[in-house]
């Protein structure tokens, strides 16, 4: 029951290999965070699945047994939707999903493509490239940026903030992250003060609305709205992004050509979709705690300890078959910006390929550098041949 091979090593292409691991004997296992919290790691498709729609599965810290503390979020930001559950969830995801519904995509997709068109254009027509910092680091915060109404000089200190929480969890490291942490509360309480005073037609705005109008929010369910939707729209889409890139460039260009200059709009984002099913970074959910004793593939999970889910192992599972892949989770915590996460991905490949048609890998992937981090498999460079 005890995992053979560490769940949460960070920065190593054998990301596969231990996530493979996890399905093995029953699929659930007794393991250690990386700062000495005793948690269940499970893996395999059927069981995540299930767990990450169980409505006995919580999000939030009160329901811990054993005190988990996670990053110590200040209480300002440790109210989004990451960290909360019942009805408070179903009332504040209720509100930020109306700013991703899909009658905003058509004006999201124009933010997305005029970005990449911006950020594709400014870099060499030929010779050796880094895609990662070009396009796929600086995309997502102009994205988000734009649609929160951030102003462009101030992202560069939104970026600096948010990288430290996706580390490895050390008592160094740790300490930067608290610092940032404190670093994310000033900024995002500043950026709500200038939309106050300020407001527009952007996201932020909305929700400002709702808080100071409707009374629908707190002012820390407010801060920690913006927090994380901050944190989901930087890393991670960047992360998305260099993944699906690299997977078109290595393994599958010719097809890519192809859905990049078919007359049919939906191919592109068809073969994007695929390839997230098979590439997509973020290796566990957040998470959970049992509101009781649950069973899992034989073994009890004892009410309130700490249960990581494996999306990696779930997505490469032989057994998912046809099944819808979970890069995005599943049931009331389903990503609310995954139609955003998925056009960034497919602007960004749609630009490269329009702009350089014949994009060649420079590195073997097992050879290019990671960001450290155990939650995402990422990667800190894509050098390519442009041409």
């Amino acid at each position: 029951m005890t995992s053979s091979l560490c769940p949460f090593a960070a920065a190593t292409h054998a990301v596969d290999l231990i996530h493979n691991h996890l399905r093995q004997d029953t699929g659930v296992h007794r393991d250690q965070l990386p700062n000495g919290s005793p948690v269940w790691v499970v893996g395999g498709y059927e069981a995540v699945a299930n767990l990450l729609a169980d409505h006995r599965m919580s999000a939030a810290k009160s329901d811990s047994t054993t005190k988990f503390r996670g990053q110590n979020l200040p209480r300002a930001l440790d109210m989004n939707l990451l960290n909360i559950d019942g009805e408070q969830h179903r009332r504040v995801r209720q509100l930020a999903t109306a700013a991703f519904a899909p009658e905003h995509h058509t004006a999201h997709k124009r933010v997305v493509a005029d970005a990449a068109k911006r950020l594709v254009a400014d870099l060499p027509a030929t010779g050796e490239l880094d895609l990662m910092s070009g396009l796929c680091e600086p995309l997502p915060p102009r994205v988000i940026g734009t649609l929160l109404g951030i102003p462009k000089d101030k992202l560069g200190q939104f970026q600096t903030a948010a990288r430290p929480m996706f580390a490895v969890d050390t008592s160094k490291e740790g300490d930067a992250i608290q610092g940032a942490l404190g670093s994310m509360l000033m900024l995002v309480a500043d950026a709500i003060g200038d939309k106050r005073q300020h407001p527009g037609g952007d996201m932020l705005s909305g929700w400002i609305a709702a808080r100071d109008g409707e009374d629908r929010l707190s002012e820390e369910e407010l801060i920690s709205l913006a927090f994380a939707t901050i944190i989901g729209g930087f890393e991670n889409v960047t992360a998305l992004t260099a993944l699906v890139i690299d997977e078109a460039v290595r393994f599958r260009s010719a097809e890519t050509r192809v859905a990049v200059d078919a007359a049919d709009s939906g191919s592109l984002p068809k073969l994007v979709r695929e390839i997230i099913g098979d590439v997509a970074p973020v290796n566990y959910a957040l998470r959970r705690f049992p509101l009781e004793d649950i069973e899992v593939n034989g073994i009890t999970i004892p009410r309130g300890e700490t249960v990581i889910l494996s999306l990696r192992s779930a997505n490469t599972d032989p057994s998912r078959g046809a099944r819808p892949d979970l890069a995005f989770g599943r049931g009331r915590h389903y990503c609310i910006g995954a139609s955003l996460a998925e056009t960034e991905a497919v602007e960004a490949l749609r630009y490269a390929f329009l702009r350089w048609p014949r994009l060649r890998p420079m590195k073997e992937r097992s050879a290019l550098a990671l960001r450290r981090s155990w939650l995402t498999y990422s990667l800190a460079e894509l050098s390519v041949y442009a041409g």
